[in-house]
């Protein structure tokens, strides 16, 4: 039985594989082939793979908007879910009162919401995960972690 929640384009596809004869599973094959090529073509059938997915949310990772589930919450929403980030920081700005804004290599720049004693340096490795709360906390190269908020 198929999922309730799938494309009946991409169902056709698949009662394809019950049909006995050769040819008339060729031609099945070849109709829902169309289908779902005329599909895509008019919008009305979206394909992404779950690696495009994912570099999405990644980017998206720490934005007010980020938790919206655009893959409409289900199965695939929790298959794809970003929780944290690694990468390494390539640039160091001060801020206010001991705080800095660290430029990341994908392309994400975060603030430190707590002061720190030192400033990051470029190309020490960093990671921020979700915290308690909604909020963010950054773990720089075995450093204590630090809230963050992001910038852009």
């Amino acid at each position: 039985m198929a999922d309730p929640a799938s494309s009946k384009t991409l169902d056709v596809l698949a009662e394809c594989q019950e049909v006995a004869a050769d040819s008339a599973r060729l031609a099945c094959f070849d109709a829902a082939a169309r289908q779902i090529a005329s599909a895509r073509k008019s919008g009305s059938l979206l394909a992404l793979d779950r690696a495009t997915v994912v570099a999405s949310k990644q980017q998206r990772f720490g934005l007010a908007d980020a938790a919206k589930n655009p893959l409409g919450g289900g199965e695939a929403d929790q298959l794809t879910r970003v929780t944290e980030v690694k990468t390494t920081i390539t640039g160091v700005t001060p801020s206010t009162y001991a705080r800095f804004l660290i430029q990341l290599a994908n392309n994400t720049v975060w603030e430190t919401i707590e002061p720190l004693t030192l400033p990051p340096r470029p190309g020490t490795a960093v990671i921020i995960k979700q915290s308690g709360f909604g909020g963010f906390k950054a773990s720089i190269a075995g450093e204590r972690p630090v809230l963050v908020k992001r910038r852009r």
